[in-house]
């Protein structure tokens, strides 16, 4: 099934019309000609050859074919063919010349000058269309396979040719049932800013080409981004996916570095009556539920899927306004030092009160925000939201502790975050010692530079840098090397080990660490007395967790730092 040669014609499929510009100064003719073809194109009439140049500059984008007539007064259809060719967004719209003459020289000078057919008078309907087919067929081909084909650098086909080389196949092919595959190399930007862009381009036509051997060319494959491909493939059972994944996997263990992890997304079955934009972004879906999951390298659209996708949907389309009617809160959860046992910070969080879906966790949410943007929007929100809060406090004498807030790793494209950031504290009167910005290694791993310099001014700047869930990422150690943090939260992954004999040794020397690093550590995810016990006796400076109390409204927090004390320094965690 891979392509060779031209591919054959798909566009019959687009039911939009197609626009004809009839130049003749003969009304008669015209108007016979336009009776004619009206029914099947939309038609476009001009009487002479400069205003039908004049209308077909008016509507470049739209006109098919130019039907010229010969022999016209002032500007004759050999003016016009040498105006069209000597202009470049003009040149590759066909010319059907028409004509009451059936000299052959007419025909051979029309040919030269560029006409792509030539019909005499009086029209033949059924030769005038077909030819007329033919012309358009053709020029929509030329159209398609100039698009840019290949990826010079993996030899797929581009992303732009592969969705329409891939709808002409399943549209040409009803009797055929196909899968599309969504594929993701996702461990391709910690490879590229670990050992070098140059090795992780490597890597990628390495990867490629190994698809291509594994599918044995039963598939086209296109390059959708720099590190994601789409492929169009006849049905195969979900064994010889999964064969194909482990054989792959198998390979690239005997690769220069490791781990190289490749995750499947797959839509099976692709029907005639579905594009394959909305079969690719099935395969997506499907992907994306298991982006981050170690041990999971494929994954099946199947009905459930469907109905998880549709209620993401809705979640997508009540988002904005949600932002706009104050649908998300911000709870705080308390943090509680080690020696005073009193709440001495909190953590922002934001939870969705929603009327129509209901008080709704995080965890249903957050993820989606992240992986269609959303989530700069609604992080903005809360750190305003937070800012404004503390500002307040200050106002009334209300007593307030450092706050947590997350910066997400899509808040790294807004322009002059650290300006931004700086900006909202500024306008609420809010000391920068007592906003703790929590950065995760996975965000800074996607662009380390750009990062580094944000967070290096914001530090300058006097915020507090935690680095957030330390322990889970690949190379936190070397994170700590490139950066200055103030603060180590502990993931609750590692906390949860603490009774075992090598997860405490392990929560032990992280602790050593950050003590002859000059940082201080938080341990988040507690659940227990004894947990806490023991956490105070390793060190950990603070600790949070629903041993302590759950996320909490402004007001119930407030009331809970009363009844249980609290520490009003604001330098409390630095």
């Amino acid at each position: 099934m891979r392509a060779k040669g031209s591919p054959e014609f798909f566009f019959d499929s687009i039911k939009s019309k197609d626009t004809l510009l009839i130049i003749d100064d003969n009304d008669i003719d015209r108007g016979i000609l336009s009776s004619l073809l009206k029914e099947k194109y939309n038609i476009l009439e001009a009487k002479d050859g400069k205003s039908g140049l004049e209308k077909l500059y008016a509507n470049l984008t739209k006109v098919s074919v130019v039907l010229l007539d010969l022999h016209m007064p002032v500007m004759n259809g050999y003016d016009v063919l040498l105006e069209m060719e000597s202009d470049s967004n003009l040149s590759s719209i066909p010319v059907m010349m028409l004509t009451s003459s059936s000299s052959d020289e007419d025909q051979i000078t029309a040919f030269r000058k560029g006409a792509a057919d030539f019909v005499s008078k009086p029209y033949n309907p059924l030769i005038i269309i077909n030819r007329l087919e033919a012309i358009i067929r053709l020029r929509k081909s030329t159209d398609m396979l100039s698009l840019t084909a290949m990826d010079k650098q993996t030899g797929l086909y581009s992303g732009e040719f592969f969705f329409a080389y891939a709808e002409q196949i399943v549209r040409s092919h009803p009797e055929l049932a196909f899968d599309v595959i969504a594929v993701n190399i996702e461990s391709i930007k910690n490879i590229s800013s670990r050992h070098g862009r140059k090795l992780a381009n490597s890597l990628i036509r390495t990867i490629a080409m190994l698809l291509q051997d594994e599918l044995k060319g039963r598939e086209i494959m296109g390059r959708i981004t720099s590190y994601r491909f789409a492929i169009l493939a006849e049905h195969k059972s979900k064994e010889a996916y999964e064969e194909l994944a482990k054989n792959l996997s198998d390979e690239l263990k005997e690769g220069p570095v490791y781990p190289i992890i490749v995750k499947f997304g797959i839509y099976e079955q692709a029907g005639l009556g579905e594009g394959i934009a909305s079969m690719h972004d099935k395969a997506e879906f499907a992907l994306s539920t298991i982006q981050g999951k170690y041990n999971t390298n494929i994954c099946f659209y199947d009905e459930k899927l469907r109905k998880r996708q549709e209620e993401e949907q809705n979640i997508i389309d009540n988002m904005e306004s949600a932002l706009a009617n104050n649908e998300f809160e911000v709870y705080f959860q308390p943090k509680h030092g080690k020696d005073t046992g009193k709440t001495e910070g909190a953590e922002a969080l934001v939870r969705w009160n929603s009327p129509k879906f209901g008080f709704m966790n995080p965890n249903s949410f957050i993820p989606l925000f992240e992986k269609n943007g959303f989530i700069s929007k609604l992080d903005y929100y809360v750190w305003e939201s937070v800012c404004k809060t503390i500002g307040e406090c200050l106002k009334k004498s209300i007593p307030v502790v450092p706050v947590s807030i997350n910066i997400s790793r899509g808040d790294f494209d807004t322009k002059d975050l650290n300006l931004v950031i700086e900006r909202l504290a500024d306008q609420y009167s809010v000391p920068h010692e007592l906003l703790h910005l929590e950065l995760t290694e996975s965000a800074y791993h996607d662009n380390p530079e750009q990062i580094r310099s944000i967070i290096e001014k914001l530090h300058k700047s006097g915020f507090i840098i935690e680095l957030d869930d330390f322990g889970t990422g690949y190379s936190s150690i070397s994170v700590l090397n490139q950066m200055t943090f103030d603060i180590l939260k502990l993931d609750m992954s590692l906390v949860n080990g603490i009774h075992e004999s090598k997860g405490h040794r392990i929560l032990y020397s992280i602790q050593e660490m950050a003590r002859l690093l000059d940082m201080k550590t938080v341990a988040e995810g507690c659940e227990d007395k004894a947990t806490a016990d023991e956490l105070r006796r390793l060190g950990c400076n603070y600790i949070q967790g629903y041993y302590y109390s759950k996320p909490l409204p402004f007001n119930e927090f407030i009331s809970y730092m009363q009844k249980n004390g609290y520490s009003s320094e604001t330098q409390a965690l630095k």
